[in-house]
């Protein structure tokens, strides 16, 4: 076979010995065609760099693979909780995002160090649960800028019903932010509407420190009563309260701010929040409970900036937030429900136990003044101020007699009054309230109310337009007074009291009056020797008596009622409209409606509640309970 015949050399017919070889090289490739080559060996691959995720979803996904991680490892505790937040803002994502797992063991490695200080989990490490990880510590921490390796989360909305264990978690976060984040001279601050809340974390903290050998030898004499300073750093970390006027021109790294639906002003949010300007990665942690409803309150507008960043209205993915509730809107959605109470207490079984959620839920189920506050503190669902508060059918055991009967019980009896006067072309009213006894005369629980009211005459057909009830039925009945002229004639209601006094054959010992616009009518009052005592219309002076009420009528069967009023329809009507507010010790009162706007009126129920402040006062019956009748 010819190898190089066809090729002409350049300057010579002779093969040269380059040829020659050439040739041999030839014809030995020609030999190795002919027999297959053995495969040279692909080198392995590297392998692929897992894909960023694109969406908020597919992060929340990788996130709770490292959480299931961070549990067989044994630095995350699982709970079992199925459910999800109420709202959340979607997770930064994008090319320039990246999720760092190892930050994020950093943060449970530190929280190792500390121990759980009260109740049944009290001297063991703290261990942080699965959903604190998942939703907070997890995006918080581990989702930084990929070309600076800086935190993108700088404001955290966590917002989750009581006994979840947040004040804890955030002492904790505190800590961290304090002495374990690798800011130099770190300023860490926790704050609250009071004083006394803002000790609530920083207290922990504390004692948090004090209880870990490594940061005891990190800190040192640093840890004080009022405050924590690191020594090597000149960092500190201390409680602050909402005197914000006296906070500008702090510098902060970290901040707690606490149960954000009690703070009055926004003064000290201003001064923590812009502090934090100068720092490179700060965190200002806000963590709290559903509010009132108040509108323009600092929780008002955070809670809407979050709303609007949920629904995509608004975009800043600086600023992350979690609500755990329960969803009052869901189809047959029932508020005392266990499975209610697990769905917005991820900590249940853990950091709050069931029985007593659901001894919380019973006992609103039994007591309407507190069910607001019931679904404010434990389901996380934000109410208005005021609520519906005496059922009508509790209220209704009441009617079980006749006026007539009524009346008799006050005969030769003392008996206490009530004073709610109107602004002159409204209701007033007026309640005689006594103890009710047995036939021997011996006191028992219970009271019988006789409440007279007036309006003026010549405004009672624009009344009963307004109010949309049958006024004049109710005077053709005896159970409304008229008084002459378009204004309340304050000396027929006077004279009306003592005739009625007299009527009934009881002796009033004390009035009870709201002292609004009632100088001229207490003073006459006061003179025909009466003893008139005032009652300020604020919670310290309604609470008590406006309890009592709520307990007697909710005491209340047909069988053994606990309030006889004889089924007074205009004191119905009343009692179906009175609605309360409540403060945050949990404190209630009736709350009296716009009477330029609203058709409600409960002055009767108001003069009630007036006649029992000064009733409550007596000795106690001598006998607790009441056989069935009268």
């Amino acid at each position: 076979m010819a190898t190089t015949s066809s090729t002409k050399p350049t300057r010579s017919t002779r093969p040269t010995a380059k040829a020659s070889s050439s040739s041999k090289a030839s014809s030995s490739s020609s030999s190795r065609s002919r027999t297959p080559a053995k495969a040279r060996p692909t080198p392995p691959r590297a392998p692929r760099a897992p894909r960023a995720p694109r969406t908020s979803a597919e992060l929340d996904r990788l996130i709770a693979r490292h959480v299931d991680q961070w549990a067989r490892d044994g630095l995350v505790e699982r709970t079992g909780w199925k459910g999800s937040p109420l709202l959340r803002t979607p997770l930064p994502v994008g090319p320039d995002v990246e999720f760092r797992p190892e930050r994020v063991d950093r943060v449970l490695r530190f929280f190792l160090l500390l121990r759980q200080l009260i109740g049944r989990h009290a001297g063991r490490r703290f261990v942080l649960l699965d959903w604190q990880v998942r939703y907070l510590v997890a995006p918080v921490f581990g989702l930084v800028d990929k070309a600076s390796g800086r935190r993108i989360i700088r404001t955290v909305w966590f917002e989750i019903p009581r006994k979840n264990g947040k004040s804890t978690l955030c002492s904790g976060l505190a800590l961290y932010l304090f002495t374990g984040d690798g800011e130099a001279g770190a300023q860490v601050y926790t704050a609250a509407g009071d004083r006394g809340q803002a000790g609530i974390v920083f207290g922990p903290c504390r004692d948090m420190a004090l209880g870990s050998p490594p940061l005891v030898r990190r800190l040192g004499a640093g840890i004080r009563r009022h405050y924590l300073e690191n020594p090597h750093s000149g960092g500190i970390l201390r409680a602050l309260s909402s005197d914000g006027a006296r906070q500008h021109g702090l510098n902060v790294h970290g901040a707690i701010i606490d149960e954000v639906h009690v703070h009055k002003n926004p003064d000290l949010v201003d001064a923590l929040e812009t502090g934090t300007g100068s720092r490179e990665q700060p965190l200002v942690i806000f963590i709290t409970t559903a509010d009132e409803g108040r509108d323009g309150s600092i929780y008002s507008t955070k809670r809407e900036y979050l709303e609007g960043i949920v629904s995509g209205t608004i975009v800043d993915r600086t600023f992350y937030g979690a609500v755990f509730g329960a969803d009052a809107t869901a189809p047959g959605f029932d508020p005392f429900a266990l499975e209610s109470l697990r769905a917005a207490n991820p900590g249940a079984g853990f950091t709050v136990l069931e029985d007593y959620l659901v001894a919380k839920a019973e006992e609103a189920r039994q007591s309407p003044s507190q069910l607001n506050r019931y679904l404010r503190l434990h389901l996380n669902i934000r109410t208005k101020q005021s609520v519906r508060w005496l059922p009508l059918d509790r209220w209704d055991a009441g009617a079980a007699c006749t006026l007539e009967e009524l009346e008799a019980r006050f005969a030769g009896r003392p008996a206490y009054g009530g004073l709610d006067l109107s602004s002159t072309t409204d209701f007033t009213a007026f309640a005689f309230l006594c103890q009710l006894a047995d036939d021997a005369g011996t006191p028992v629980e219970g009271y019988a109310a006789h409440v007279l009211t007036w309006i003026p005459e010549e405004r009672a057909d624009e009344l009963e337009r307004k109010t949309g009830v049958p006024l004049s039925q109710w005077r053709e009945a005896g159970w409304l007074r008229y008084t002459e002229g378009n204004v309340v004639d304050y000396e027929q209601v006077r004279a009306d009291i003592r005739d009625e006094e007299a009527r009934l054959g009881c002796t009033l010992v004390e009035v009870g009056y709201d002292p609004w616009n009632a100088a001229e009518t207490v003073n006459e009052l006061q003179n025909e020797g009466r003893t008139m005592v005032p009652l300020r219309q604020g919670y310290a002076s309604l609470s008590s008596p406006s309890k009592e009420l709520e307990r007697l009528v909710m005491g209340s069967t047909l069988e053994a009622p606990l309030l006889l009023h004889a089924g007074n329809p205009v004191l119905r009507w009343m009692a179906d409209a009175v609605e309360v507010t409540q403060d945050p010790a949990g404190n209630i009162k009736p709350t009296k409606p716009d009477r330029r706007k609203s058709s409600k009126r409960i002055d009767g129920i108001a003069a009630l509640v007036n006649a029992l402040a000064r009733a409550m006062l007596r000795p106690p019956p001598k006998r607790a309970r009441r056989v069935a009748g009268f």
